[in-house]
């Protein structure tokens, strides 16, 4: 099932006179990069898209309005439309506004990783109606906590550059754009199974020494809100930085960004400290188990702790972020098993190395705890999984929110054709192989292979290649 996110039933909405002249102005068009024109659809064409709106289309609910799926024949395409809620006070009211704040960001920029305007309507009542692209994917938040079969690490950290890419382009803008909502519930995923951000109702646009942007109270979602954003000067593109981190948090670890099952609820507080001591493998999903390539895991752990610094000035940019994200997506992309294979015959651990501790200034909350592995609710995973964790069959759950070290990165030898393997004196270049099905297993064997006399023939023939990823 595909939606456009208008989930925010934990959101802290906000709106006032100050944001955007918006209630007589239409959306004003920028078609510089935008592939297609934003319509103005009659309200009949989506009542009749939609079946009068009825429960069969309905996508989602949340605390503004309700989102339906709408096969538009106009646009010869299925599009989902956002339609605020009707108010008691008047025909009109303040739930007009998040939507009217959306129709104006999204009418000035265009991006892949964005879910993007199509067009726009208003209702009998003049509550406003907009129409986006369609979702057929669901959510990111519940790939990573309701679906049966939770994605990989290459999966997981192809959505995160992806929305980091998103963040990126929205803070580059003129001016910039602050989100302000950045949460799983709001990535949504294509056709093409790769995430988008969504869901620009509490966005703001401006810089932030502009008095629109000063005069508007602070707005987010719990568990993902910057604990410094506490009055309108406070806002900055750091602020998305830090939900951002509890995002890449979420998705390293497999849970919600707040879990009152545990105590304490918050994956700051008990991922960080595990983080500044080097225990990454120990934060992972349980239900996937840690990647192959240590430090990949390391570098991404590393990254959402420094996102999530209490201190904003000390967090990174989203243009540093993307930069270490491409460089953890391909280490994880190269840590296939044929590489792992390749490795053995040269006697490499796959965990060698050593981590760089974070630096001693992180900052710890002065009411965070960090409770025992075992006093936290009991994980529903099987005896393999937790075999091969060896961590037991309890998950500390524990609060605290702070920092880490600067990190060198080193730049990407890898390119998006080829997988470089590097095992000792052994030097491998394997052209990247797509198998028809997903969980196929195909055999690579060859001259062209492996380039090393000490490798035999037969050995070539037992390395294997799952593209599950």
């Amino acid at each position: 099932m595909g939606y456009l996110s208008c989930n925010a039933e934990s959101a802290i909405a906000t709106c006032d006179s100050y944001n955007w002249e918006l209630l007589t102005k239409r959306p004003i068009q920028d078609h510089s990069t935008r592939p297609f024109k934003i319509l103005e659809f009659d309200f009949s064409v989506l009542h009749s898209a939609t079946d009068g709106f009825s429960a069969g289309n309905l996508l989602g609910k949340g605390s503004h309005g309700a989102v339906y799926k709408a096969r538009i024949h106009q646009i010869k395409s299925v599009a989902a439309v956002k339609r605020t809620k009707q108010t008691h006070n008047s025909a009109v009211g303040n739930s007009n506004c998040t939507t009217d704040t959306e129709l104006e960001i999204l009418s000035r920029i265009y991006h892949p990783r964005l879910v993007n305007l199509l067009g726009f309507s208003s209702d009998p009542y003049q509550r406003k109606l907009i129409v986006v692209e369609y979702m057929p994917n669901g959510s990111l938040y519940d790939l990573l906590h309701r679906s049966g079969k939770p994605p990989g690490w290459v999966k997981r950290t192809r959505f995160a550059l992806q929305v980091a890419r998103a963040v990126q382009f929205l803070h580059a803008s003129n001016p910039p754009i602050i989100h302000r909502d950045i949460k799983s519930s709001n990535v949504l995923i294509d056709a093409n199974f790769s995430s988008r951000l969504s869901d620009f109702g509490l966005s703001l646009r401006g810089h932030v020494e502009d008095v629109k942007v000063k005069c508007t109270p602070p707005a987010g979602t719990l568990g993902y809100l910057d604990p410094e954003y506490l009055a309108p000067g406070d806002l900055s593109t750091k602020s998305d930085v830090f939900s951002f981190g509890i995002l890449m948090l979420e998705i390293i670890t497999g849970r919600n960004a707040i879990d009152v099952n545990y105590s304490p609820p918050s994956v700051v507080n008990w991922a960080v400290p595990a983080i500044k001591v080097g225990d990454f493998t120990g934060i992972c999903d349980l239900r996937i188990g840690p990647p192959r390539d240590w430090e990949a895991l390391r570098r991404m752990a590393v990254l959402a702790a420094r996102c999530v610094r209490s201190t904003a000035g000390k967090r990174p940019g989203m243009a540093e972020v993307v930069e270490c994200l491409k460089i953890v997506h391909q280490k994880m992309k190269a840590r296939s098993p044929i590489c792992v294979n390749l490795g053995s015959l040269v006697g490499e651990d796959s965990r060698a190395g050593k981590y760089e501790p974070l630096d001693e200034s992180m900052e710890i909350a002065s009411n965070s705890r960090t409770g025992s592995r075992r006093n936290g609710k009991k994980s529903s995973v099987s005896s393999a999984q937790i075999r091969h964790y060896a961590i037991g069959d309890r998950v500390e759950r524990s609060k605290s929110i702070g920092t880490a070290s600067e990190v060198k990165y080193l730049p990407p030898d890898e390119s998006d054709d080829h997988i470089i393997c590097r095992r000792g004196r052994l030097s491998v270049k394997i052209p990247t192989v797509r198998l028809s099905k997903s969980r196929s297993v195909g055999i690579l064997q060859g001259k062209k292979l492996v380039r090393n006399n000490n490798v035999t023939t037969g050995q070539r023939r037992n390395l294997l290649v799952d593209s599950e990823e």
